[in-house]
């Protein structure tokens, strides 16, 4: 239940009962009241401790603490928080008195009425600030995602106040050889003009603030610090940095010439920040090394590195120093490439790098010599030393890679174990499972799973789900950890498709959905609105009884069904459509809701037609890399239009990039799951309600 559908409600009375009929007057006038009850300064002050109240209502007693005893108390936790006092009697001078000490008002017991009134005056303040917070976030969010919109846009972008820079994007930044957003405050905007187009320029802007002209746009001649003029066009437009009104300016240079549009091109392939190979070129390196890995059997392997606290770093000493760090970081891992190695800035704060002519052993031996540089360097910025650490993942390519989608999921999947695990170490893909999975390897991994199973080698990660459209409702999606016998992390993937193969995949989810009812149910005392998406397999779904035994589990866990949704993959649906069209109607007979998982990667829009999913969870593989694949925008944009014609929200997986956040908030996505807002971890203590990026 939302916090606005309720008022919480703390009445200091001398036993339960009488604050519950205290409460059940109130509920007669048509509140919803969440009550909350406390005897004792004790008591009180765990209650402020924990769900803060909207209304006070403070009895009279020998017993209980006076208002003003409760009052100091909420001075203490400096609580905002509407006060009535109730009293025996209530004169005209004991009125004046309670309230210049800061209650709101004093009745009577026997004033029944007069309680109503204050009540509702003060439930109808509660309910205004409510709205005025709630629009207060929206905007804060609102700028938020605009200004991640402008980071992490393809065009130069600056704002200015009086002709003097405020702001200015990395495009921006690059395009006048600007090294750092300190540098960028108090510049003139005159000095990135020709001198022989600066008397124009000046019109043109004079025109455009004082008469608001609706010409808005203006070719002109820029010049850059090593003195190079190039053509393009300025367009102005009102805008507003911390409150205060500025102009936005946007630069499109004009590319006329031939060794314009090679820079550009080059641009296509770097990374602006670090100048590394961006994600969509070291994709395409790596799909041609695999077309060509069976002809040449070349030794090579992928590296996937990540730093370890790197939000961190960005949210302690801001957006400025935290550049300089990972560049500082990517000229350090460049420096240790081989010759014919290719290394790119993948995400937001992880690296990819292809190594060539290296067996297992050089790779491992590679792997750990960067552990080693990126724990010792020091970053000095402003003042401050910076250190970090990174988690390495590796997957080696052989002549049976065929796709290179698997081997960078296989090699983040890697990562994560190794970040997991604590971090500032390295975990290898197993390779090998995936190449004995076959048939004569059966009744060995089917031994594996079922040791595994017996002896509860198990535990459960959580990542939050985090909607753009303002719901703080906690939810999470539980993720299976599978230990081996040494503790050691084994990759979830291979471990469930060999659970699969062998017949146990569902004993498994048995074990998942107990574990995480359990958990849920311990959390909800404290957090009634948080939700747990959970993940079925197959063989789950063919069980007939499986709705009957999750309904036992949840009335045994006392929560209710729409605290749950079923999470199930769209091929497995495809695959058999019977099982699962029986299985979603038994589930939201229950008021359990579905998703679809990795939606959209099988391109079959009429399965809503036969199956009535609540959720779609748009496939990862469409989200890597989305600011700069067109396929996969316009396949996004479908989803989106098929999910608004069958009244469906949506999730983005694998969102883990400032610029794929920003353009699935600009096309509609409800929710964003993946690591740009928090990895998985045993934990479940992401905070909805502070700020996405």
């Amino acid at each position: 239940m939302k916090r606005g559908d309720f008022i919480h409600l703390l009445i200091v009375e001398e036993s339960r009962h009488d604050a519950e009929s205290l409460a059940n007057t109130l509920r007669n006038e048509g509140h919803q009241i969440q009550l909350m009850h406390g005897s004792t300064p004790e008591a009180i002050e765990a209650n402020l401790n924990g769900q803060h109240p909207d209304i006070v209502l403070c009895g009279s007693g020998a017993d209980i603490p006076s208002p003003d005893e409760v009052n100091k108390l909420l001075r203490k936790h400096k609580l905002t928080i509407p006060l009535i006092a109730i009293a025996d009697r209530a004169a005209e001078a004991d009125v004046v008195s309670a309230q210049k000490s800061g209650i709101s008002s004093l009745i009577s017991y026997d004033h029944t009425d007069h309680l109503q009134l204050a009540f509702n005056r003060e439930v109808n303040v509660v309910r205004l600030q409510q709205r005025i917070n709630a629009l207060e976030e929206a905007l804060r969010g609102s700028e938020s995602r605009c200004h991640s919109l402008i980071e992490n846009s393809s065009d130069a972008v600056a704002y200015i106040h009086d002709g003097m820079h405020v702001y200015a994007n990395r495009p921006y930044m690059n395009l006048f050889a600007i090294a750092s957003r300190e540098e960028v405050d108090g510049i003139p905007i005159l000095d990135m003009v020709s001198i022989d187009h600066r008397d124009s320029f000046k019109g043109f802007l004079k025109r455009y603030l004082e008469e608001h002209a609706e010409d808005n746009i203006h070719d002109i001649d820029c010049l850059n610090p090593a003195g190079e003029i190039f053509r393009c066009s300025m367009e102005l437009s009102p805008a507003s940095m911390d409150g205060e009104p500025c102009t936005q300016i946007i630069i499109r240079v004009n590319a006329s010439n031939a060794e314009l549009e090679k820079k550009i091109e080059t641009l296509s392939r770097v990374d602006l920040l670090t100048g590394l190979s961006n994600r969509q070129h070291f994709m395409l390196s790596l799909e041609q090394h695999i077309s060509k890995q069976a002809a040449t059997n070349e030794h090579c392997a992928l590296l996937c590195i990540t730093l370890d606290n790197f939000k961190a770093i960005r949210e302690e000493y801001g957006i400025a120093a935290s550049d300089v760090v990972l560049c500082e970081i990517a000229k350090l891992l460049e420096s240790s490439c081989g010759e014919n190695d290719c290394l790119s800035r993948f995400g937001d704060y992880s690296f990819t790098m292809l190594h060539y002519d290296s067996d297992q052993e050089k790779t491992l031996g590679l792997g750990e010599t960067l552990l080693h540089k990126i724990s010792g360097h020091l970053s000095e910025v402003n003042g401050h030393a910076i250190t970090t650490t990174g988690s390495i993942g590796i997957c080696r390519i052989t002549n049976k890679s065929n796709d290179a989608q698997k081997v960078i999921s296989y090699a983040e999947m890697a990562c994560d174990v190794a970040r997991s695990s604590g971090g500032n170490r390295l975990h290898t893909h197993n390779a090998i499972v995936n190449e004995q999975m076959g048939q004569e390897n059966e009744q060995r991994w089917d031994d594996i799973v079922r040791i595994t199973i017996d002896e509860e080698r198990f535990y459960l990660a959580y990542q939050p789900i985090v909607s753009l459209k303002g719901d703080t409702q906690p939810r999470y999606e539980v993720l299976l950890r599978v230990v081996d016998e040494a503790g050691h992390i084994i990759l979830p993937g291979q471990f469930l498709s060999i659970a699969e193969k062998t017949g146990l995949g569902s004993e498994i989810d048995h074990w998942v959905i107990t574990s995480a009812f359990r958990k849920l149910a311990e959390i909800r005392k404290d957090n009634k609105d948080s939700t747990f998406f959970i993940k079925l397999s197959a063989s789950t779904l063919v069980d007939a009884e499986l709705p009957l035994w999750i309904n036992k589990q949840l009335k045994e866990h006392q929560l209710q069904s729409d605290s749950v949704v079923f999470e199930i993959p769209e091929r497995v649906a495809i695959d058999d459509l019977k099982s699962t069209m029986a299985f979603v109607k038994s589930m939201q007979s229950l008021n359990c809701r579905i998703a679809f998982e990795h939606y959209g990667h099988s391109d079959q829009p009429q399965l809503l037609r036969h199956i009535p999913a609540d959720i779609l969870k748009i496939d990862g593989t469409l989200i890597n890399g989305l600011p700069g694949n067109k396929e996969n925008q316009i396949k996004i944009k479908a989803i989106l239009e098929l999910a608004k014609e069958y009244d469906k929200q949506t999730i983005a997986e694998c969102v883990d990039d400032a610029g794929s956040l920003a353009q699935l908030w600009q096309y509609g996505v409800d929710f964003i799951q993946g690591n740009f807002v928090q990895e998985p971890c045993k934990e479940l203590e992401y905070d909805f309600e502070g700020e996405i990026a």
